[in-house]
């Protein structure tokens, strides 16, 4: 099924809608973290992200008070990983965003073995955000054009994250 076909006014950490390379990529990189000696506990907070919730989550901080600052720069699914099926936010399953910086750091190293960048190392940190690695920090223009008129799978192709040969 096609992310973008899925509407979802809540939250998913369900990972059937990540391109395929990239779900492997997250799939290896979880089992790492959360193998012995890792033990990091680390889970999928959030994979695929309706464009509904990406607008919930851009008016954070703008219109909707708490928080103090804007949660996302992203205003609509079209300018951001999540609503492609390439980015996921990783958290610690009992601590949340608060398991800390050296927490975050150690997950980061293990996603970034497996094809991954982290958000941590933007000017502005997402910590808990990993996306396939040969993604533009942000979706362009030629991927905002090929998801309307073609399809999130012709995004997939052009970035090497369909498993297509």
């Amino acid at each position: 099924m096609s992310a973008m076909t899925y509407t979802l006014a809540k939250p998913t950490s369900d990972l059937q809608y990540l391109a395929p390379l990239f779900k492997q990529a997250v799939d290896q990189a979880l089992a790492e973290c959360n193998d012995a000696p890792n033990n990091l506990n680390a889970i999928v907070y959030e994979s695929f992200r309706s464009n509904a919730l990406q607008e919930v989550y851009f008016a954070r901080g703008r219109t909707v008070k708490p928080p103090s600052s804007p949660v996302t720069n992203a205003r609509s699914s079209l300018f951001s990983w999540h609503g492609y099926g390439l980015a996921v936010d990783v958290i610690h399953r009992e601590q949340g965003w608060e398991a800390g910086n050296a927490w975050f750091q150690k997950v980061a190293d293990i996603f970034k073995k497996h094809g991954c960048k982290w958000g941590g190392d933007w000017t502005s940190p997402d910590r808990p955000h990993f996306q396939w690695g040969r993604c533009k920090p942000s979706p362009s223009p030629i991927a905002r054009q090929l998801i309307t008129s073609t399809g999130v799978e012709s995004v997939w192709r052009a970035v090497g994250a369909s498993g297509d040969i």
